[in-house]
């Protein structure tokens, strides 16, 4: 079993790996969502998002297996990094690379893989969205289309963790020289790519940087003069108190949250918040740091893949539907024929006799 060669940028996949933070780490409904979506669509009985790591191929969201990990030289998805394009393995019996894997002669008896590279910002492969079977079967063009949309929303998920450790640590940074360079804060926070605000205890606006403003419509003095709970959808102001609750009694260190806000012109806007809290000396809330991410698009992407799927599974009954009737119509033309009609499988079993042939030699059906 030839195992894949390590990646070109070997050293730095593994340095973006371990900065993300989601090696070993708990499963997540965002992504299980997708994974879920790709076992359903594509009828597979086993879907991944894994992550390949130095030694190992590790599940972050798994739909089939209990497994978490697997050694990277048994991982098909280790081949799947080294390529521009999705790695499509019809039958795994027929393919050098993988006819002799354990995986493949023994369980769960992989015949059927697809994995489509996920990629950071900078396009380096740390891992795939795949979908496995364990009967060999053609990838139709369709199916890919979809495996391609559904590992686009992942690795936006991705670049989002990526895009949202950089600007972490440069917050981390920016605080702790804060009381010598507020002039330095300020320009990291102005010109981080996502929406970045001090909220204080009571969610009245303490700062809020460009990318904020421009997500939920109002400019910087007029969220001065409102709080966090005035923009808040009113279906989402609930569960956003609870947790903030959660984090001021010291219950949670941080949260995330998919939450609506209202902008200012009355128009809806999703987001996804993740929240965290300076306390002062005494140990209460100073102020909480809230990061933002407008995920309106992939809201929409994500309704639009619930009507792509509603749609298939109508065209699957209604095309079944139609193989039916034709069956029963053939049937019914069979036993009218005054010809004896006889059907055999490819063993030479009798499948099909018709009245007829009932007649003409004189055994039943």
């Amino acid at each position: 079993m030839p195992a894949a060669s390590p990646h070109p940028a070997e050293a730095e996949r593994q340095k973006l790996l371990d900065a993300l933070g989601l090696l070993d780490t708990d499963a997540e409904e965002v992504l299980d969502r997708i994974t879920r979506l790709v076992a359903r669509l594509l009828k597979v009985p086993i879907a991944l998002f894994s992550l390949v790591d130095a030694e190992r191929q590790c599940f972050k969201s798994c739909v089939g297996t209990q497994e978490r990990a697997m050694p990277r030289t048994q991982a098909f998805c280790a081949h799947a990094i080294l390529q521009d394009q999705p790695l499509v393995v019809s039958d795994a019996r027929s393919d050098a690379r993988f006819a002799d894997n354990p995986l493949v002669t023994g369980a769960p008896h992989i015949r059927f893989y697809a994995g489509v590279p996920i990629r950071s910002s900078a396009g380096l492969p740390i891992g795939t969205l795949c979908a496995l079977d364990d009967h060999a079967r053609v990838l139709t063009a369709d199916e890919l289309c979809v495996m391609i949309d559904l590992a686009e929303m992942v690795q936006k998920e991705v670049q989002y963790r990526e895009h949202l450790a950089l600007a972490g640590r440069h917050l981390r940074h920016a605080e702790e020289v804060r009381g010598a360079s507020e002039a330095a804060f300020r320009s990291i926070f102005d010109l981080a790519s996502i929406g970045m605000a001090l909220v204080a205890p009571d969610g009245g606006w303490i700062n809020v940087n460009r990318a904020m403003c421009e997500i939920v419509g109002y400019t910087e003095d007029e969220l001065r003069q409102l709080t966090f709970q005035d923009i808040t959808h009113p279906d989402d102001l609930d569960s956003d108190l609870e947790l903030a609750a959660c984090l001021r009694t010291g219950a949670r260190e941080r949260y995330q949250l998919d939450k609506r806000y209202v902008r200012k012109d009355g128009s809806v806007v999703w987001a996804n918040l993740n929240v965290s809290c300076k306390r002062d000396a005494a140990g209460e809330v100073a102020y909480f740091v809230v990061m933002v991410k407008d995920i309106q698009a992939q809201k929409e992407a994500q309704a639009a893949l619930g009507a792509l799927h509603a749609e298939l599974e109508a065209r699957v009954a209604s095309r079944t539907r139609e193989l039916r009737e034709r069956e029963l119509e053939l049937r019914s033309v069979l036993e009218s024929a005054n010809d004896a009609y006889i059907g055999l499988d490819e063993t030479g079993i009798v499948t099909v006799w018709n009245r007829a042939a009932e007649q003409t030699f004189g055994y039943a059906a």
